[in-house]
């Protein structure tokens, strides 16, 4: 009897990609440990203001989403392992000024370090990702790396929960500290790129001049740039969990765990992603996104109309929701934008309306938290949280409009 041949084995991911996997987790972990609790720590311990703290996130917003763009062109012709060591070397520096209570300069020379420290770390890890999954792999690889950075935020915010009601809070922001000098560290003495890769970056590469006009040339494009600024109000929305939320919820509920309350949003899209990709994908990609808005507007609706942790949890699970609505048709969208051989030029660009969502929530932030929750007096918790969900609901008109006249010919694969 003839035995069945055995089916092969998938290839296995090489080492290099679980290294680069693991300094996704402790870069995430000190990330979300300190941004979680860094507008309060600015305005409760180092005695800035409100206002200043709030453009201080404006900007922050504004590092984050566009120096990527910028610096991975550098990152790309430094090489991987090199562009990590800059990275965690600039977020060890920023994470250690914020613990050593800056003044505002120093604070905002923090801001700058970890947005140059993300701006050489996020093109490295999600080009491992791709470049170093095994053929046919690529989807698995993708996942692994998205449940790493869930991962890295459950495990900082948990740690720093402990820290922040074991010590203090300045001490909770050792997290980042810690996690930067490990992923340091880790990528000195265990990353490093295999020896073809030499040849496979010696292909011609396109001068950073011909990539800023490539951005240019993109944004000629009045659709998709129409698109980018109308979607920046769920940008606006989603900021506010840490624009708004640590300092609200620390002086409405000084008692409670924000840090694990937070932790709703990422274990709603581990539980239900495969639920809600599966109910929303026969809708078109513009009406989609406008429904995701829409149900993170009613999350903001939420904090404000139940102020406690009952409004809170119900405003992370609800934006969690929205998330697993918005963010795949979102990608997909933009995508589709690209001439082929463009794609990661037009998906550069889609960081754009999170800068841009972010700078204007920062402002509005420091400007409602003055005005309707002032240190010591009466919180309006509607006036806040009202105030965002009127904005999600004009977003979400904006792209119902959008998508009546000028979405009609740019819409995306469904």
């Amino acid at each position: 009897m003839t035995q069945a041949p055995t089916p092969p084995q998938p290839a296995p991911f090489p080492r290099v990609f679980k290294v680069a996997i693991a300094i996704e987790v402790l870069e995430r972990l000190a990330f979300y440990g300190v941004y979680i609790n860094l507008q309060v720590y600015l305005v409760e311990t180092v005695g800035l203001t409100v206002a200043s703290v709030g453009s201080m996130l404006a900007v922050f917003a504004i590092f984050r989403s566009w120096l990527p763009v910028v610096v991975g062109g550098f990152a790309d012709r430094l090489g991987f392992r090199a562009s990590l060591l800059i990275a965690f070397s600039c977020y060890t520096l920023a994470y250690g000024l914020l613990f050593a209570g800056p003044t505002l300069g120093l604070a905002y020379v923090a801001i700058l370090g970890m947005g140059i420290g993300g701006a050489f770390m996020k093109p490295v890890i999600t080009g491992a990702v791709r470049r170093y999954s095994p053929e046919g792999r690529q989807t698995q690889g993708f996942a692994i790396f998205y449940a790493s950075v869930n991962a890295g935020s459950v495990i900082g915010k948990s740690t720093v929960y402990v820290l922040r009601r074991l010590l203090s809070l300045r001490t909770s922001l050792l997290v980042g500290v810690v996690g930067s000098v490990l992923a340091l560290v880790t990528a000195a003495l265990l990353f490093f790129e295999p020896a073809d890769d030499d040849a496979r970056d010696a292909r011609p590469r396109e001068p950073l001049f011909a990539v800023v006009t490539g951005y240019a040339v993109a944004l000629r494009n009045v659709k998709l740039t129409a698109f980018l600024v109308a979607v920046s109000g769920y940008y606006l929305l989603i900021e506010q969990f840490y624009q708004t939320f640590p300092l609200y919820f620390a002086r409405l509920a000084p008692t409670l765990p924000r840090e694990l309350v937070s932790l709703v949003n990422p274990l709603t899209i581990a539980l239900l992603q495969v639920g809600v990709a599966r109910a929303s994908k026969r809708l078109d990609p513009l009406l989609a996104m406008t429904l995701g808005v829409l149900v993170g507007s009613v999350s903001m609706l939420a904090m404000g109309v139940a102020p406690g942790l009952g409004g809170a949890v119900a405003s992370f699970f609800l934006f969690g929701v929205a998330e697993m609505i918005f963010s795949p048709r979102f990608y997909d969208f933009v995508g589709a934008f690209a001439p082929k051989g463009k794609e990661g030029l037009y998906m550069g660009l889609a960081l754009a309306p999170a800068g841009l969502g972010g700078f204007v929530g920062g402002k509005l932030s420091g400007a409602l938290i003055e005005r309707f929750m002032p240190k010591g007096g009466a919180i309006d918790a509607l006036s806040i949280w009202g105030t965002y969900a009127v904005i999600g609901v004009g977003c979400a008109l904006v792209l119902f409009g959008y998508r009546a006249t000028l979405g009609r010919g740019a819409q995306a694969p469904g």
